[in-house]
């Protein structure tokens, strides 16, 4: 017993030494810590966004404009929503839950990590307004004190409208007003049960739970939200029940033209690793790429006959800095169609030494093991070449190609673009741009840019660099752009995109006076078009347009109409004064002469011979590594393979290949030649210089005569001599003999 004691004192004295060190620490590490009343309160000073030139654009919290929400003024639901959702005993501790406190010190004991921190209302309010994000003790003994003080000189309600007043909502928000009016376009104090419930999931991770980022992911918070309400009788079954139903806001039209840009602006910020949306707030200088000029006239662009919603954009492809962005419908993800053609297919397959712009492709139509894709008006050409085939975005190649590609080495390259797939788009209507989530006018433009810069790739970007209110640098944009494709396939989509640009799909392109490339895309069925899409560029610029509407109600827009027409207006307009530099010369690719007899009547890419005449040639580009090696056969070796045969007394040479060849023909007859004839030939040619009784010979050699005038001889070939027999005269009277 005596032991026992001595244990129990012993352990009470150091539970009694611990207690003192924390104590101790405590006092230590929040000394100077106190409550700053007006940083609870919506700042005045918000950050400012300066276009390329250093002008101030706007403001960037414009949607916030210190507007607040009176508590008294908000359904009991908006209230309950938060408490359901961040602190159902709010209104019964004094700002700390310590049973909370304790479940999350056991589960980060376990984690080895500060993955939860069990904080109240009152603790996220002073953690938001007066200290940072980091996590660690030191932070958290700080938040503590603060909370303590902040419920001794506040009512419960004062502190949960402090709260609700500067929570951020994501998207620029600030509060339960702007974001009322931001998501549901309405008051606050006429939100409902689920569109409370919906704010209140939306703050737990604004970047993941907003419902224009990921829906699913929001409706699953949203629900579990209404379902803590009713567990805390909140709501009434029927209620429940109801507010369950209720769909997610659809993302409306921006409110004023430049908020399109600013939107992007902010957006992108949150993606940075500096970002803290309550930091943010503190008089911060975000430097970005926009040309003035340039933003005003894709904002005023528009002509009698737009029919949806809109995405614009323009960027630099040395910088990859977006330099005008204008849309109505927000940065939304949408299915690509073929503009997915270049980057899931031709490119990949030029890069595996699968394709050249020659290649020829048979477009008919075809079962691919259970899909069968059909071309636009269900048209085919037969064989064609993959130039042509991407030029008019022809489906049924770019499935043939994609099925021998294969989906894992296409799915690489995407990869790199920047353009990860869903498990669910694995499959050969990738190749049509087929996908489930889809992706942004930004995320595409991004990857065409790399086809700019020599197959390098870099996403774009809105934001060159942000200052602190001091002037001291906190973020500048550098980047080393990753090879993608090699500098010659680059090159050779470059060319094959100018095609399409002069008079392919994008032929609109066609009126501008300078190097351009250009591809169009188009989603939709027979009932009408959901996404109709436009990328064309420079070497030194990138133009993007979308048309469509964020609801997939249809429009009669396709890509290759008023899409491309934009573009080629934003193209004009940015070259007014000078034209861009052209594509830069790549060492690597190769303009090689062809046989086009090969080409045309067995579908085989054959190299011209030496001699060739240039009217049976043609020229197209290749990789210096994929050049093609076998020489025309029917001109780097002229061969006659001629048949003789007689009939009626005449001698008759029939002459293959004679659209190609001059033939010369000798006749051997008692042991003197001569030459019968010298040139052209109709395909047979018939001696009728014979007489009976005696033996002839003919050699034949084929010929061809090149550009300059040589005459390129095949090898003589010798025929079978042949005989003609001298006719005999029946006996007299044979009719009488026995």
């Amino acid at each position: 017993m005596k032991i026992i004691r001595k244990l129990a004192i012993l352990l009470l004295a150091l539970l009694s030494v611990m207690i003192c060190v924390c104590a101790v620490y405590y006092q230590i590490v929040t000394s100077g810590t106190r409550l700053q009343p007006e940083l609870l309160q919506t700042p005045t000073e918000t950050a400012a966004v300066l276009d390329r030139n250093g002008d101030e654009i706007a403001d960037i919290s414009l949607k916030n404009a210190n507007r607040n929400a009176r508590l008294e003024e908000l359904p009991a639901h908006v209230r309950q929503a938060f408490i359901a959702s961040e602190d159902k005993n709010f209104y019964r501790h004094h700002g700390l839950d310590y049973g909370g406190m304790a479940r999350a010190l056991l589960k980060n004991l376990r984690a080895r990590s500060f993955r939860q921190g069990a904080s109240t209302i009152s603790q996220q309010l002073v953690k938001n307004t007066h200290l940072s994000g980091e996590k660690t003790i030191r932070r958290k003994l700080q938040e503590i004190k603060l909370a303590k003080q902040l419920e001794r000189n506040y009512t419960k309600d004062e502190i949960l409208s402090m709260y609700l007043n500067t929570i951020y909502f994501g998207h620029a928000c600030y509060g339960i007003a702007s974001a009322a009016d931001f998501y549901f376009g309405k008051d606050a104090s006429q939100l409902d049960p689920a569109e409370s419930a919906t704010l209140a999931a939306v703050i737990r991770s604004p970047n993941r739970y907003s419902p224009f980022i990921d829906r699913e992911k929001c409706h699953s918070v949203r629900d579990n939200v209404l379902q803590r309400m009713r567990k805390l009788d909140f709501l009434t079954e029927e209620e429940y029940e109801t507010a369950l139903k209720q769909p997610l806001p659809q993302e409306r039209p921006a409110g004023r033209k430049t908020e399109s840009y600013l939107d992007a602006v902010f957006d992108e910020l949150e993606q940075l690793p500096i970002f803290s949306p309550y930091s943010v707030r503190g008089g911060y200088t975000i430097y970005t790429y926009m040309d003035p000029d340039l933003q005003k006239y894709t904002e005023q662009l528009q002509t009698d006959v737009d029919r949806s919603g809109k995405s614009l954009l323009v960027a630099d492809t040395q910088s990859r800095g977006i330099i005008a962005w204008y849309a109505t419908e927000g940065n939304i993800c949408r299915q690509p169609g073929s503009l997915f053609k270049p980057l899931a297919v031709y490119a990949p397959a030029i890069e595996e030494n699968l394709l050249s712009p020659c290649t020829p492709i048979l477009d008919q139509k075809t079962n691919f093991g259970g899909y069968a894709p059909s071309n636009y008006r269900d048209l085919y050409a037969g064989y064609i070449s993959a130039r042509q085939a991407l030029s008019e975005s022809r489906n049924i190649p770019a499935v043939r190609i994609l099925y021998e590609l294969g989906i894992d080495r296409g799915e690489k390259y995407l990869d790199h673009l920047g353009l990860p797939l869903q498990e669910s788009d694995r499959n050969l209507s990738l190749a049509l741009g087929g996908i489930t989530k889809g992706y942004t006018l930004p995320e595409l433009g991004g990857a065409y840019a790399t086809f700019a810069d020599g197959g390098k790739y870099a996403p774009l970007a809105f934001i060159r660099k942000i200052e602190d209110p001091n002037g001291h640098l906190l973020y500048e944009r550098t980047f080393t752009a990753q090879p993608v494709f090699s500098e010659d396939t680059a090159a050779l989509i470059n060319d094959m995109l100018q095609t399409a640009a002069h008079d392919g799909t994008a032929k609109k392109l066609s009126v501008l006076p300078f190097e351009i490339c250009g591809k169009t895309g188009t989603c939709g069925t027979e009932t009408g078009n959901t996404d109709a899409w436009t990328i064309a560029y420079t070497s030194e610029h990138l133009m993007g347009v979308w048309m469509g509407n964020a609801d997939n109600s249809r429009t009669d827009i396709s890509g290759g109409g008023l899409p491309c027409h934009y573009a080629a207006l934003l193209a004009k307009h940015l070259y007014a004064i000078r034209k861009p530099t052209p594509f830069p010369h790549c060492d690597s690719v190769i303009r090689c002469k062809l046989d086009r007899a090969s080409y045309e009547c067995d579908h085989i890419v054959r190299a011209a011979a030496p001699k060739q005449p240039s009217r049976y040639t043609f020229t197209e580009l290749f990789r210096k590594s994929n050049l093609p090696t076998i020489e025309s056969p029917i001109f780097a070796h002229p061969n006659s393979r001629a048949q003789i045969h007689v009939r009626d007394n005449n001698v008759l040479i029939d002459l293959c290949q004679t659209q190609y060849y001059e033939y010369r023909i000798k006749k051997e007859v008692d042991g003197k030649e001569k030459t019968i004839l010298d040139g052209p030939c109709s395909g047979q040619w018939m001696d009728s210089d014979i007489v009976a009784g005696k033996r002839y010979t003919y050699t034949v050699t084929p010929y061809y005569r090149s550009d300059d005038g040589d005459c390129i001889f095949g090898e003589e070939t010798k025929l079978p001599a042949v005989y003609i027999r001298k006719a005999t005269e029946p006996p007299k009277n044979w009719w009488r003999q026995p």
